[in-house]
């Protein structure tokens, strides 16, 4: 991973988790990967042949042949990123997928955490990103696109939500701006292997 992906992976999380923080407050982008949160032990997946399961968290999922699961990558008290990173680097930035479980308030509805998630985007990039609908493993879902050609290198990102009774899930991609039509065919093949544990 370069410091670049790193960066540009957590600069992106912290717009996300922004939006279920109190008093709208921005979250500041983290300098590198982080250490778990003090108190409980983080657990670990089974990872076998390009698939990922993790029964503490509730998922699995199928990722991309040559990419790099990183479980617990960003960890925090009411919230639990996996990445998943590409093997290329395009122009200083190595592609990369991510998996938030991510504790909502009680009574919280998809269209209520979406929109949050949503008012984020617009507030913290300037920019009015693409909204649409799908299913995830029979689940609603929507989902936001928009790229950043302020950036170096220049990014699309898609952020895709849904609302269990575990957590807000919020699944996302970066990739570079440079043909991100293949990544996108990528994250959609792991958005459709993407199941819910019991």
């Amino acid at each position: 991973m370069t410091r670049n992906s790193l960066l540009a992976l957590l600069a992106f999380l912290s717009v996300a988790l922004a939006a279920c923080g109190g008093g709208g407050e921005e979250a500041g982008p983290t300098a590198g990967p982080t250490t778990a949160a003090q108190g409980t032990p983080m657990s670990t997946p089974i990872i076998s042949d390009g698939q990922f399961e993790f029964p503490d968290k509730g998922y699995s999922v199928r990722f991309p042949d040559g990419w790099t699961p990183v479980a617990n990558f960003l960890p925090g008290p009411d919230f639990s990123v996996d990445a998943f990173f590409a093997p290329e680097e395009v122009n200083g930035l190595q592609p990369n997928m991510a998996v938030n479980c991510e504790q909502l308030q009680q009574g919280t509805d998809l269209n209520e955490y979406f929109n949050a998630k949503v008012n984020v985007v617009k507030q913290v990039t300037k920019v009015e990103p693409e909204v649409g609908s799908r299913q995830v493993d029979g689940q609603d879902a929507k989902f936001y696109r928009f790229t950043r050609q302020d950036t170096d290198p220049p990014i699309e990102k898609t952020e895709v939500f849904l609302v269990t009774e575990k957590c807000g899930w919020d699944i996302s991609l970066t990739a570079p701006l440079e043909n991100p039509a293949s990544y996108r065919t990528l994250f959609d093949e792991f958005l459709d292997s993407f199941r819910l544990l019991p």
